[in-house]
């Protein structure tokens, strides 16, 4: 009997033919148009986003599915079940020639993830995971790193454009500055979801996001959740995402370093509302 959400393989699937797509549209000189927002938009993130509201109507249709650039039209008011997708995870990169992004979805119920997808469809990268049955980076389990100390730490921390500066949750200047005083290793590719998916393979240690918007948080979640990581809103408090999929931004780590990165975060947001 069928349940009444999508589970991992038929969220890997769908990943895999959204993945081709994003491969089949890769080239230098690509068409695109800016958002309000000073982010670009291409027509691959547009006619994927379409598809997997398609799919979702087609097979699950009393589920709402919340994408970056569309929404599914179900007239469903308070739907148990709803979707977080991000078609292309990356578009910066990816609309100017670098291979670096992902597809990632995730169902929610109860504003709580139930199953998550990340896919890297230039390295073929699938990291997938249902609640209490594990993390898996294809058919292998991943695992979170063991990383106690700040100080060499690889620590995704967005440094945003101009125009998503103002809907920042902190000046994610001041937090970098932090971390390297600290001796962290940061960088931003324009990908969150990535590092998600490297954060559980050990190969990253955390992630902070500042954003409200939840397309890549929620995957990231249950995938690091389920590594052994741990995950929070930027305050240290449990992620609540409401029923546009918005959350107060996220930490997102092994474990080990989140409560130094809460702390630091909390330090910043202190010095930034006292202006000492």
């Amino acid at each position: 009997m069928k349940q009444d959400y999508p589970d991992a393989p038929y969220l890997c699937n769908l990943a895999k033919r959204c993945g081709y797509v994003i491969v089949a549209n890769f080239n230098l000189g690509m068409k695109k148009e800016w958002k309000a927002d000073n982010t670009p938009l291409t027509i691959t993130d547009t006619a994927i986003n379409s598809d997997v509201c398609a799919a979702i109507q087609r097979d699950y249709p009393h589920i709402r599915v919340v994408g970056e650039e569309e929404s599914s039209a179900s007239k469903i008011e308070n739907p148990e079940y709803i979707i977080l997708c991000d078609p292309v995870d990356g578009t910066i990169p990816f609309s100017h020639g670098l291979p670096v992004s992902t597809f990632c979805i995730a169902v929610l119920k109860d504003g709580t993830p139930l199953v998550g997808v990340i896919y890297d469809p230039f390295m073929k990268r699938m990291w997938h995971a249902e609640r209490t049955k594990g993390s898996f980076l294809g058919s292998a389990k991943v695992r979170v790193s063991n990383t106690t100390a700040l100080r060499h730490a690889m620590i995704y921390a967005a440094l945003l454009h101009s125009n998503v500066l103002t809907s920042s949750l902190y000046n994610p200047l001041s937090v970098i500055h932090e971390l390297m005083k600290n001796e962290a290793i940061t960088i931003d590719m324009h990908s969150i979801a990535y590092f998600g998916g490297l954060v559980a393979s050990g190969e990253f240690d955390a992630t902070i996001y500042p954003i409200t918007h939840g397309w890549e948080t929620a995957a990231m979640h249950i995938i690091v959740e389920e590594a052994s990581g741990k995950a929070t809103d930027i305050y240290g408090n449990n992620i609540r995402y409401n029923p546009q999929g918005e959350v107060q931004g996220h930490i997102i780590s092994n474990g080990k370093v989140h409560d130094k990165l809460v702390e630091l975060v909390q330090k910043c947001l202190s010095i930034e509302s006292t202006g000492l």
